[in-house]
């Protein structure tokens, strides 16, 4: 099968969800296909890490996209339908590569991973055309303008947020088949549109690169992990710190709290050293303190998809209190899995129950240890991705043998799952 990715960043270091996805999706894909990458980098010195993607593709090409803050998209969706993301994502260039590459390669797929890639697919090309959604972004903005307390910012919010939503929607119909990596996106798309050809694909964890951990010593340690330039993480992180954990603290003196990940605000770089509290920032290798933990945490209050932290602190053994939104999507249950509560209190009072309770700690770790070996083992998830896209195509194959008035007799019925 000869199938192409176009990807909105390099796939390499798959140290932040989206590369997780797409770097673990590639090389397997790799594994049995002959697999090209058209992608967009951010930074020079990101194109370094194209070295690993071309040692296991067969053709690998990456463009510039605008910086985070660029006034030209900004600019140019102020006169256009297209939402701010889709421009900053756009370029020409690949835009005619993928055209070009299309017409040289007669791909089986092409594959486009959210829905800033969505622009480089026409709608006409003759192979199958997936739309892999890590999240509707949509939903994000409209939960994001729920949350604010700044008029001006809510209304942003929600007008982008509905904006883009609308391209999300349009931009499937161009599709054979679109994959959610969560249930409820699915569910939101089909509500939009229940003609969309939409299926849930679970995400996945690296079983060998996070290992069951065994418990640290000492007082309880309590830990997010986290890019916090990313706006749900931050914002979780900041809602706990000022609200929930003084209430922690008063019930577990000897509790302490750390929270890992890159370019944390100000609001939080200045509770370092507060109350017990640790701010990392970046780190190198985020293992040491996972060793670290003993009970994880997920309070975000915004967002879409599925945390893949989530997943990676389920292979490794830790004992898990996240929120209804930080969690959902995933299969894991309250009381087996995890701990599921809101903030502040009911959030406290989880975590507090778990740092008095080293049994139920013991049953959480090991039920989400299994959880992750039975369900999200990436070997097991991509086996039954690379399944499907063999059917699909076995499926596109057989309708374009029979004439248009034999194929509803012929055909196998598609549908959604």
């Amino acid at each position: 099968m000869k199938i192409l990715f176009l990807l909105p960043q390099i796939p390499y270091p798959p140290h932040s969800g989206g590369r997780i996805v797409t770097w673990n999706t590639v090389k397997r894909f790799a594994e049995s296909c002959e697999v090209r990458v058209a992608c967009l980098y951010h930074h020079p010195a990101e194109l370094e890490d194209l070295d690993p993607v071309k040692a296991i593709c067969h053709e690998v090409a990456a463009f510039p996209a605008y910086g985070k803050w660029s006034i030209t998209p900004f600019l140019t969706c102020a006169v256009s339908p297209w939402p701010y993301k889709a421009h900053r994502f756009f370029n020409r260039e690949l835009f005619d590569y993928v055209q070009r590459l299309a017409r040289r390669e007669s791909f089986d797929v092409i594959h486009a991973q959210n829905f800033y890639t969505t622009p480089y697919v026409v709608g006409d090309e003759t192979c199958l055309k997936i739309h892999y959604k890590e999240n509707v972004e949509g939903n994000i903005l409209l939960r994001y303008a729920k949350t604010s307390r700044n008029p001006l910012i809510k209304t942003a919010a929600w007008a982008e947020g509905r904006r883009t939503r609308r391209f999300e929607w349009q931009a499937c119909k161009k599709f054979d088949q679109i994959l959610t990596i969560s249930p409820l996106d699915r569910d939101t798309l089909l509500r939009l549109d229940p003609s969309l050809p939409i299926r849930h694909q679970r995400p996945g964890v690296d079983l060998d690169a996070y290992p069951f951990l065994d418990e640290p010593s000492g007082p309880p340690n309590v830990v997010f992990t986290g890019t916090m330039s990313y706006y749900p993480n931050s914002d979780g992180a900041l809602a706990f710190l000022q609200t929930t954990w003084p209430l922690i603290k008063q019930q577990v003196p000897n509790i302490r709290c750390t929270i890992v990940g890159a370019d944390p605000p100000e609001a939080i770089r200045r509770m370092h050293g507060h109350n017990d509290i640790c701010i990392t920032g970046r780190v190198e290798h985020i293992r040491e303190y996972l060793q670290s933990t003993h009970i994880y945490i997920v309070p975000l209050r915004v967002g879409g998809g599925i945390r893949l932290k989530i997943l990676e602190a389920m292979a490794s053994g830790l004992a898990i209190v996240s929120t209804p939104i930080g969690c959902e999507g995933l299969e894991g249950k309250h009381g087996e899995h995890l701990l599921i509560a809101e903030m502040p209190d009911n959030f406290a009072d989880a975590v507090i129950a778990l740092a008095n309770n080293h049994e139920k700690r013991l049953y959480i770790r090991n039920n989400a240890r299994a959880l992750a070996e039975n369900v999200y083992d990436w070997d097991i998830v991509i086996r039954s991705q690379l399944e499907l896209y063999r059917s699909l195509l076995s499926r596109r194959r057989t309708h374009s043998e029979f004439p248009a008035s034999e194929q509803g007799k012929s055909a196998p019925a598609s549908g959604t799952a």
